[in-house]
């Protein structure tokens, strides 16, 4: 392997502080699989934390977890994250119910033996390029096997599942039998986790999977989906098979976050994650509306703004990102319901609801394919090239209106300065001239104030 210059620059500095450096974590995997590292994770053998930083200093390291022995560097655009062994002891219930103690003398058997899985507890030796493997996970990553590498340590953290959830999904085919009953047996401790860390296993299950479902399938198959009702519901839930066939709502979902997977790419990286959960929420509302025995679900979209929002606020509380998850179920309807049908006003009105119809557009798309034997990215059935005629009116409306709201021509102070006082009045007339702007493209300025002065 070619290590950059700048990791180079801090293995010496460890070195020659008599320290050993080891690379571990998943660049180790992504090294053997022939890929670039993403992240740097060193472990040092043979310092002490203080000796460790005073190695560091000309790199003015930042105590990012000083309770657990991490520093984090930046050297020329590379961030390094360093840490020196240690134990983890239980001492309570949760993620954090943990007593740390150092031990730079740890061989790197011992210091493996508190991380999750076996393909995680590899090391590689920066100085030799040697790989140090203590508990088979070689053979497991060749394998495609997801096995705890200590199953006394494993259960200790209950995050540990949510970690399988996801690692699952990213980088493993199967997950051991018995590490299986292990995430089992960690149920009932879910809410001992903060939801910062469930956030982030999430996250990292719908933007860096190929295919999220596999991730859900184990979720619902170790019982944790007990955990988000509002996914769990979507089981047995029937469809009309006319419109799907491939069954209930539970597997109509799995395989639109699949196709979401497919086309993320295409929307914007700040607005990536809330597509995704746009997808894997957008059909919440169906277990409370679909009515047997004809498997209609009038008014889900609406009715599962609320669900999606009960589930977003257990995992996070960003505001904007769950406004936009709230405005992509609400909506992701429409795009099907206005094509070939509404005037360009309707498409305007949507456009402000949503922000961004070219996500919208992503959104239908996905929520398209979820038949099975369909493409996302180049709309076609089993092969066959078709048309996608809502998704397609949506990036064509985006490429006229633009990322930005659409700005109202009438305003307060043109109000004013007709000798109106400002009031109560005021809201309800410039709403009038905003919808009048929306269904007149050609008026201008004077018809539009006619309209804001007539609501007064």
């Amino acid at each position: 392997m070619n290590i950059p210059k700048s990791i180079q620059k801090v293995i010496d500095r460890i070195k020659g502080a008599g320290g050993r450096a080891l690379l571990v974590g998943g660049a180790v995997v992504d090294i053997i699989q022939g890929k670039d590292p993403k992240d740097w994770d060193l472990e040092v053998h043979g310092l002490e934390l203080c000796a460790l930083e005073d190695a560091l200093a000309e790199f003015d390291p930042c105590e990012v977890g000083r309770s657990f022995g991490i520093f984090k560097v930046c050297v020329e655009g590379f961030d390094v994250d360093l840490s020196i062994p240690r134990r983890d002891n239980r001492t309570g219930s949760g993620h954090k119910g943990f007593t740390v103690a150092f031990d730079p003398t740890l061989t790197p058997k011992e210091a493996a033996r508190r991380r999750d899985f076996t393909i995680n507890s590899l090391f590689l030796d920066l100085e030799t390029g040697d790989i140090v493997d203590p508990f088979g996970g070689l053979a497991d990553l060749e394998a495609g096997i997801l096995r705890a590498t200590d199953p006394v340590k494993f259960v200790e953290d209950p995050l540990r599942a949510l970690r399988a959830v996801q690692l699952l999904a990213r980088k493993a085919q199967t997950v051991d039998p018995a590490t299986v009953e292990l995430i089992r047996g960690m149920v009932g401790e879910f809410d001992t986790l903060p939801r910062e860390r469930v956030f982030e296993e999430w996250s990292k299950l719908l933007l860096k999977a190929d295919k999220p479902s596999i991730g859900l399938e184990l979720l619902r198959e170790c019982g944790w989906l007990v955990h988000f009702p509002e996914l769990e519901a979507l089981i047995d839930c029937p469809q009309n098979p006319e419109w799907h066939p491939e069954g209930d709502v539970w597997i109509h979902n799995c395989l639109v976050v699949d196709a979401a997977a497919q086309v993320r790419h295409e929307v914007p990286e700040d607005w990536r994650l809330a597509f995704m959960l746009g997808a894997l929420l957008h059909d919440v509302g169906k277990p409370s509306t679909t009515v047997l025995p004809v498997c209609t679900a009038h008014g889900h979209d609406a009715k599962g703004v609320p669900i999606a929002r009960a589930f977003l606020d257990r995992i996070t509380n960003q505001s904007e990102l769950i406004a936009r998850v709230e405005s992509l179920v609400l909506n992701h309807l429409r795009p099907f319901q206005l094509v070939g049908k509404a005037k360009p006003s309707a498409w305007k009105r949507l456009h402000r609801k949503v922000g961004r119809l070219d996500v919208l557009g992503w959104l239908s798309r996905a929520d398209w394919a979820g038949r099975g034997g369909r493409d996302p990215l180049t709309p076609a059935e089993n092969g066959v090239p078709v048309a996608h005629p809502a998704s397609a009116a949506c990036f064509s409306f985006f490429d006229e209106l633009g990322n930005e709201p659409i700005k109202p021509v009438i305003l307060g102070r043109h109000l004013i300065a007709e000798g109106h006082k400002p009031g109560r009045a005021f809201s309800p007339a410039l709403a009038a001239a905003f919808e009048a702007q929306l269904d007149h493209p050609e008026w201008g300025r004077d018809e539009l104030l006619k309209v804001a002065v007539g609501s007064i």
